[in-house]
């Protein structure tokens, strides 16, 4: 009975049959397999239609276009379930069974209901696109079922069974091919987040239903409005699934944002991925490097790194750490210390060389290709194969790209976030190890030194990255190759072989040789950055005294050592270039020529797996010297970042002793102290002699220019003060006041307080050492943020303590004058503040700090009299009474009421004790009248202020950077550096090197198309393309007497030809690299040389609103861009477009039907590049933009290291430098995965085309009408074509990314403002002979939308007239001398001197023939000489005599005499003795008109009294201008001006001005 049901049921003569032949019964297989499979997902899809309809409340999402490609299919598939029964009655003619009525309408009933709940997506339900997980896993049911019915029909087929079905068979195809469609729907599966304006409410999509909807009910019913989301930052590679990660379509997101010109600034990019999190790296990284961390700070890193950040717009938390004092260096068990190396390879070592098996498998996938083309070149040589072979080959070319593309790009990939960690974590380590070493110590390094560190020597040690896995995989790639080209050609191959040996000495050879100019050239690099640094920190003392010139050749001959250490490199690269650019072609012809002298037949296979093996060689072979060099770079700058992180710590329970035995009512104690500015061999310290500073190095890092650091110390015991000797006993809230002459060492003796100096023997004790010391340095520490943050120094904002400091510190005027208060933004290194406001501001600062202890560095020498007399009984006697305070001071009348006065000569204590007791015998206090009155105070506040800030108090806007294509001016711009004629020289050698490679390779294919064993007839179908006209005559059946030319005859014309064709290949590879080396040497030189040159031109406004950091940018990084990445990068760039332009011209030479495919490849190619190149251009200036505050931050943070130290600030520091590399960071990292969605898709494209070769040489054998040495000619070059299709996108990227450089540096080149310097009059000789300065009717701004600074000046001084200038705050006092000097350019009126206007003379004669002593002494590196006579005008005698006139024999003589070297900045000398030596600048000029802007403000009265002297009687025949800070320095004048307001309120003899008590001068004098 069941029999005849199922007889009847499944019709077609069958029974309910389970297993038959290997296959289901055709009825089981329906009533089994498919109906169950499509009622399940029946089942499902109504579950979740009626799911999405209870809970969308009406408001629902467009839906995207792969949804509707998905519905578009479910669609089909419905209708073919139809089809197939109907088609099969009408057309096939054949009864259908109930079996397949019931099948075809479960089918269709299934697909209807799935199209309904793939509809329902749109509503706001299901987190993304894809729907809920069950429905995509029951999805797999249908799409098994339908693999059965496809393995059923294919079966059927090849056994003609009578079953077979031709119209379900095609069904089937049909539905395979619709539900291919339906997967490649369910890949983009990204979070739906969508702003509409017209829905009835709004819901973020990634939200719980039950966690919001109550909310949102209330939101609803309540307020009728719709929400708008602001678009949240997405954490990278968080949620992605296995197939995006793969392809990298989660990328996918960032690129539509670039495509649409919204990425404006990092807050536009991903965040980092928490593997990327710069905190958890840091954390992670010095423990492993130092052996210790902070549990506190661990656990607060391991909690962020588990919560989720993207509702964060940084990444990088409100953290605190600390770095305990007792860390020691961790030790292996050899007792030898962790090295950077070592540590580097602890925490990253595993997941780095783990990558290694997918660099391993990319490299294995590849050599398929050479393997899989001979057996398909044979195939069409033999023609006995079957047919099918042909395919299977053509699926394997396929198979084997794909994987190898997926391998290669994933291993790029990884291989970039390790170097992003390695990144993180040496940038992290320097600015550790700069917060952690003391000044001593980092003596060794100057500044240039230690931000190369941080910048350039990174980046090297990162390209270790790339350069390690390719150090064992080429060699691997090399091997293979030569094994592959052993079973092709025999021992043939050795002749090939024997050449790449010989190659490997030489190119050893060049690469010890490149390793040691690249280090040479690092170091002149080192130099020129920090010479270039001091320039720009010193610019106004290079301006006024006309120094232009000596600077930019000083700059030029370091650039010119620089450019031939350049110059070796690159001609040896060059040499590099073409010895391995050459040497596949050399090997193919060695190694051919042997094969054929041996008596061998070449054949097309032969030839052409050898010449596709040749190709793969050139890869590995081109690019090994560079890796070679490139771990070579690497290891050089891991040395050098080791020599500085191999530091010692400052260890300050070494440095104090313990303060358990320190008297409750002791606050500092210093018992036999002996401090040296050198670190020396001493048995209680752990350093050795090995890290001491040796005669003769360079001074100071940055960090030194902390004012404490004043220069009383250096790098000989010898020649730098000690202090010795010294014994002193403070009480808690004692006021102890320390004095001495100029260079005595009171800065010395804070310095030995704080642990800045080493400790060479004795005791030092001080109480509560935690809380640290409140610091006013003697050259304030300004930074670059508002004076209110400057204030507050990461503590928490008290308004009446603040208001209370601000008045005690007499700012309250100040900030009531500064455009947004104390939201004002001061510049770098505060130089939009007078001296005496820096003064107070870090005055201030340290009073906010509230500390115990106070070490005061004569913060009164730089206010007037008055403002002194505030500070000293507000501050020092009022706010801070109570507290232990360390006052160093000239100006001994502030010190009458001290607990105990502490003298100091020569670096001891001669004498100490109350007031009354050391002050009368001191010659200090000389008994002259302390009268002051500070211009530093009063100097142009609102004036320098009005230079660069704009409304709202904001003084540097953001880095402007260009939006968009890198302009065509920038490329020409660069081409015209290389040269009017070398570049297009250049080009026509790159297109002669790659036409001679391409007709060699022709040639060869000529060759073994036409070199036959005797008596074989050549027919016309295996002529090549070009001759088949000329041999179109000759019957298939007839041989002509060319064609039988045996092996034996013919191969010496062939190879002679192929050799001749090799040499040129040779002489334009030659040409190509060494005219490409000197045309980027050229440019690098030119490009150099116009920056540096209108950097030096522009005014100094242009300086007060350009971070320094900025322009230090420009260079080093973009110069070192110009110098080597760019003409590298751009050198392959053209190698590659030319190869990719030959490869095209080949393969349609040998397959004509390839053309066919090449436009719609190249039409996507154009695309895709298109869309990536609009988001890459966008990342590298992202990137660049967000480098400069790190550089800027570093560079500030070692200039304030001293108070940053004393202040126990390190750990908020070394946070806003983990929060600046964040930003910068994700900037990079996005760089880095566009590039990676590029390589892939462009990896797709590579293997698209070898298919598609594949595809038509196989077609194209069907029809008779292939050359098999054509076709293997055209895969050879095609397989090597999906790494020059990524080349040529991913280096014309890069190009257009180094490009950026040169568009940086051309900002500056056109946009940079230049001072008017040539005039139109020549001054006689030696004029000024008179001397007298004439101002008439003078008006100068600042900026056209400011107030006058100078408002109508009139006043006439004589020759030889002495003259003192005073006023108070913004009055325009040194507003004078910047129009005397026309720093600035007055738009009204004239200055005459004698009789000559200035406006029509050169900027060099005025500046050169007016001398000036200025506010901020500012010294060179370099020599004494050097910089008291920087053009060597004068002998050493008249140097001498300045010397002694200046008082400064002494410390001159110390340092080694005239060619004594002042370190950096100057740092061997103190305060005071700068500014003698900016005094002996003045006295060589012996100039007719002197401008003294307060000479003498950090020296002690009796120097101060024997200088006064010395000016009086040196420039007694010159005119005088004083901006006076003693007011008996002034006195003595013939006459006095006062300025008010930008007027002459006053001008006349100073005693008769005191006679009238309503005058200014009279207030002034007497601080009214």
């Amino acid at each position: 009975m069941s029999s005849r049901f199922w007889h009847q049921f499944c019709g077609h003569g069958e029974n309910f049959t389970t297993w038959k032949d290997g296959d289901f019964g055709h009825c089981f297989e329906q009533v089994v397999v498919l109906c169950p499979s499509y009622i399940i997902l029946a089942a499902f899809s109504a579950f979740y239609i009626a799911v999405a309809k209870s809970n969308s409340r009406g408001a629902f999402l467009p839906l995207p276009w792969f949804v509707r490609l998905r519905l578009l299919s479910i669609i089909l598939l419905c209708l073919t379930a139809v089809v197939l029964v109907v088609s099969t009655r009408i057309i096939n003619k054949i009864s259908v069974s109930y079996a397949d009525i019931v099948t075809s309408c479960m089918t269709s009933f299934s697909w209807l209901l799935h199209c309904i709940y793939v509809y329902r997506l749109k509503f706001l339900y299901w987190n993304t696109w894809r729907g809920p997980t069950p429905m995509v896993v029951i999805f797999l049911l249908p799409l098994i079922s339908v693999g059965v019915q496809l393995y059923t029909n294919i079966l059927q087929r090849i056994r003609h069974s009578p079953m077979h079905n031709e119209i379900e068979e095609y069904c089937v195809y049909i539905s395979s091919f619709l539900l291919l469609c339906y997967i490649v729907s369910l890949i983009p599966g990204s979070e739906r987040v969508t702003l509409l304006d017209d829905d009835v409410y709004y819901r973020a999509i990634n939200e719980s239903l039950d966690e919001s909807s109550s909310l949102l009910d209330r939101e609803r019913a309540d307020y009728k409005t719709t929400s708008r989301r602001k678009e949240e930052p997405v954490v990278a590679e968080k949620n992605v699934n296995c197939v995006s990660w793969l392809t990298f379509y989660w990328v996918h997101q960032l690129l539509t944002k670039g495509a649409k010109k919204h990425i404006k600034s990092a807050n536009d990019l991903f965040l980092l991925p928490l593997r990327l999190g710069t905190c958890s790296l840091f954390v992670k990284f010095t423990s492993k490097l130092t052996g210790k961390c902070d549990f506190k700070f661990k656990r607060s890193s391991s909690y962020i790194s588990s919560s989720s950040l993207s509702s964060s717009y940084n990444s990088i938390p409100d953290v605190t750490y600390s770095i305990p004092r007792d860390r020691r260096q961790l030790t292996t068990g050899d007792d030898e210390p962790v090295t950077l190396l070592k540590a580097l390879n602890k925490t990253f070592g595993l997941e780095y060389y783990s990558l290694g098996a997918l660099k391993l498998l990319a490299d294995c996938f590849g050599f398929a290709g050479p393997v899989l083309l001979n057996l398909l070149v044979s195939y069409m040589e033999q023609k006995s194969e079957p047919e099918q072979n042909g395919y299977w080959y053509a699926l394997g070319l396929f198979g084997a790209t794909l994987l190898g593309s997926i391998c290669s790009t994933q291993f790029d990939y990884n291989c970039n976030v390790v170097g992003l960690k390695i990144r993180t974590a040496i940038i992290t380590t320097i600015y550790r190890k700069s917060l952690s070493v003391s000044n001593v110590s980092v003596g060794k390094f100057s500044s240039g030194q230690i931000i190369n560190f941080m910048s350039t020597d990174t980046d090297r040690i990162i390209n270790f990255c790339p350069s390690f896995h390719a150090f064992w995989s080429l060699p691997f790639q090399i091997g293979v190759s030569l094994y592959l080209l052993h079973q092709q050609v025999g021992i043939s191959f050795l002749a090939g072989l024997g050449f790449a040996l010989i190659l490997i000495p030489i190119n050893r050879w060049l690469a010890i040789k490149i390793g040691s100019l690249s280090k040479a050239m690092m170091e002149q690099k080192d130099s020129r950055v920090k010479v270039m640094n001091e320039i720009l920190f010193g610019i106004r003392v290079v301006k006024f005294y006309a120094w232009e010139d000596h600077f930019e050749s000083k700059i030029r001959s370091l650039r010119d050592a620089e450019l031939r250490s350049l110059a070796g490199r690159k001609y040896l690269d060059a040499m590099c270039v073409y010895f391995w650019a050459t040497t596949p072609v050399l090997i193919s012809i060695l190694t051919f020529t042997t094969y054929s002298l041996m008596g061998n037949q070449l054949t097309a296979a032969k030839v052409f797996t050898s010449l596709s093996l040749f190709l793969m060689l050139i890869s590995p072979l081109n690019a090994f010297p560079w890796v070679i060099n490139g771990l070579m770079e690497a290891w050089v700058s891991l040395n050098r970042v080791q020599e500085f992180v191999a530091l010692t710590d400052l260890d300050l329970e070494d440095y104090y002793s313990s303060s358990a035995v320190l008297p409750q009512d002791c606050a500092v104690h210093i018992k036999d102290g002996e401090f040296s500015w050198q670190e020396g061999l001493e048995p209680r310290r752990k350093s050795t002699s090995s890290r001491a500073s040796s005669p003769g190095e360079e001074g100071n890092s940055a960090a030194s220019t902390a004012a404490l650091v004043d220069g009383e110390k250096g790098i000989d015991q010898k020649k730098t003060l000690s202090l010795t000797d010294i014994n002193i006993h403070v009480l808690k809230g004692q006021f102890v006041g320390v004095i001495g002459k100029v260079g005595s060492g009171k800065s010395s003796l804070l310095s030995s307080i704080l642990a800045e100096m080493h400790r060479v023997r004795g005791h030092i004790r001080v109480s509560d050492l935690d809380l640290g010391f409140a610091v006013a340095t003697q050259e304030p520490w300004i930074q670059h943020a508002t004076v209110k943050d400057n204030i507050l120094f990461g503590r928490q904002f008290n308004s009446r303590k603040y208001e209370r400091i601000i008045d005690a510190c007499a700012l309250t005027e100040d900030l009531k004058t500064l455009p947004a208060g104390d939201l004002t933004e001061v510049g770098e290194n505060g130089v939009t503040l007078s001296g005496g406001q820096k003064a107070r501001v870090a005055l201030a600062r340290a009073v906010y700090q509230n500390k115990d202890v106070y070490l005061l560095d004569d913060p009164l020498s730089a206010v007037d009299a008055h403002v002194a007399q505030h500070l000293y009984q507000k501050c020092i006697m009022g706010l801070l009474w109570g507290k232990t305070r360390l006052l160093c001071t000239h100006h001994t009348r502030y010190l009458v009421n001290a607990d105990l006065i502490i003298v100091l000569e020569n670096g001891k204590i001669v004498k100490s004790g109350l007031p009354s007791e050391v002050l009368d015998s001191v010659e200090l206090s000389s008994g002259v009248v302390d009268k002051e009155y500070s211009p530093k105070d009063q100097t142009e506040a609102t004036e320098t202020m009005s230079l660069g800030t704009v409304e709202g108090g904001t003084l540097v806007e953001e880095e402007g950077k260009e939006t968009g294509v890198v302009k065509l001016g920038v490329y020409q711009t660069y081409w015209r550096a290389v040269g009017a004629c070398l570049a297009p020289t250049v080009l026509m050698a790159l297109f002669l090197m790659q036409a001679s490679r391409n007709i060699n390779d022709w040639w060869l294919s000529y060759w073994v198309s036409h070199s036959e064993v005797p008596g074989q007839n050549v027919t016309n179908h295996s002529t090549p393309a070009g001759l088949q006209q000329y041999l179109h005559s000759i019957p298939d059946n007839v041989t002509t007497p060319s064609m039988l030319v045996t092996a034996g005859d013919n191969v010496m014309f062939y190879l002679t030809v192929y050799g001749c064709l090799a040499g040129a290949n040779s002489v334009f590879t030659l040409f190509r690299a060494f005219l490409f080396a000197y045309g980027g040497i050229c440019a690098a030189r030119t490009i150099h040389t116009r920056l540096l040159t209108n950097i030096l031109k522009a005014p100094v406004s242009f300086f007060d609103v350009t971070p320094i950091g900025r322009i230090v940018n420009r260079f080093s990084s973009d110069v070192f861009s110009i110098d080597d990445s760019l003409p590298f990068i751009m050198n392959i760039f053209l190698a590659q477009v030319y190869g990719i332009l030959g490869t095209v011209v080949v393969v349609c030479y040998g397959l004509p039907w390839f053309a066919v495919l090449l436009l719609p490849l190249a039409v996507l190619y154009y695309k895709i590049q298109k869309y990536y190149r609009e988001t890459s251009r966008e990342l590298k200036r992202i990137s660049s933009v967000t480098l400069s505050p790190i550089y800027a931050h570093f560079s500030e943070t070692i200039t304030g290291m001293t108070t940053i130290r004393a202040m126990r600030e390190q750990d908020r520091f070394q946070q806003e430098n983990l929060e600046r590399l964040d930003v910068n960071q994700r900037a990079q990292f996005a760089s880095q995965t566009v590039a990676s969605w590029l390589a892939f898709r462009l990896q797709m494209l590579g293997v698209a085309m070898v298919t598609g070769i594949a595809l038509i040489a196989v077609l194209e054998h069907h029809f008779k009408t292939v050359n098999p040495g054509l076709v293997g000619l055209a895969i050879s070059y095609a397989l090597s074509v999906t790494n020059l299709l990524g080349g040529v996108v991913n280096s014309f990227a890069e190009t257009e990314k180094q490009m950026v450089s040169v568009e940086r540096a051309q900002q500056y080149i056109d946009n940079v403002p230049h001072e008017r310097m040539e005039g139109s009059l020549l001054p006689p000789p030696y004029w000024p002979i008179q001397g007298s300065v004439v101002f008439r009717g003078v008006r100068m701004k600042y900026r056209h939308n400011l107030t006058d600074a100078l408002n109508k000046v009139s006043f006439e001084i004589e020759p030889s007239e002495k003259v003192g200038i005073v006023g108070r705050t913004g009055s325009g006092k040194s507003s004078l001398f910047l129009a005397l000097f026309r720093m600035v350019e007055i738009y009204k009126g004239n200055i005459f001197v004698d009789g000559i206007d200035l406006c029509h003379l050169d900027l060099k004669d005025i500046r050169s023939r007016f001398a000036i002593i200025p506010q901020d002494p500012f010294l060179f590196s370099g020599t004494v000489r050097e910089n008291l006579d920087p053009t060597r005008a004068y002998s050493d005698s008249e140097l001498w005599s300045v010397v002694d006139k200046c008082h400064l024999r002494a410390a001159v003589e110390r340092l080694g005499g005239l060619g004594g070297d002042v370190a950096e900045r100057g740092k061997h000398f103190s305060v005071g003795q700068r500014q003698l030596v900016c005094l002996a600048r003045a006295l060589l000029t012996k100039a007719k008109i002197l401008c003294i802007d307060e000479a003498t403000a950090s020296v002690d009265m009796e120097t101060d009294m024997l200088i006064q002297e010395t000016i009086r009687s040196e420039f007694r025949e010159s005119t005088v201008l004083t901006i006076a800070h003693r007011i008996n320095t002034i006195m003595d004048s013939d006459r006095v001006l006062i300025m008010g307001d930008g007027k002459v309120t006053e001008f006349g003899p100073p005693g008769r001005l005191m006679m009238n008590q309503e005058s200014l001068f009279y207030k002034l004098v007497n601080g009214k």
